[in-house]
């Protein structure tokens, strides 16, 4: 730290971490400065998505707002809210990109190229958010760590006595 208050730090001093899942599709670490800092309100961290490999799986956030800030490399943006066809946007430095809360604008990044993909990724925390995945049916709710399926749907009084 370069300051008395901890709240200054180079991010190539925050510890890479490494977040890939082992079929090697999601190949990706961060660094996340928002810890290293002590923020309260805000996540962000610096994201470095491998060559030939996607950041995370597709999803959309009901609660959590997010923003990225494309610092290196080249790489394509999927999105799409499912109701007209999905987009493939190319991207490069510079680029910033946003997701606000309940759009339900699905989105995941895309390496294509042969160098790292990176970028600042900024969100509120949200500690009860809900996100989907498109491409999995499932739901995500962070605040129990509940993953579930949306099929088959359950009605409200469904196994209640």
């Amino acid at each position: 730290m370069r300051s008395r208050f901890n709240n200054v730090v180079n991010a190539r001093d925050v510890p890479q971490e490494d977040y890939s899942e082992p079929s090697g599709r999601y190949q990706v670490a961060g660094r996340e400065v928002a810890q290293v800092v002590g923020a309260r309100d805000l996540g962000y961290s610096v994201t470095f998505v491998a060559p030939g490999s996607r950041s995370y799986p597709y999803h959309f956030h009901h609660g959590e707002e997010e923003a990225f800030y494309v610092l290196e490399g080249r790489g394509l943006l999927r999105q799409g809210d499912g109701v007209g066809e999905e987009e493939l946007i190319e991207l490069g430095p510079g680029d910033v990109i946003s997701f606000p809360a309940g759009t339900g604008i699905a989105h995941q990044f895309i390496n294509d190229g042969d160098v790292p993909f990176a970028y600042l990724a900024i969100s509120n925390l949200v500690h009860s958010d809900v996100a989907e995945f498109p491409d999995s049916d499932k739901v995500l709710v962070r605040s129990t760590r509940l993953i579930v399926r949306r099929t088959p749907r359950l009605e409200y009084f469904d196994g209640e006595l």
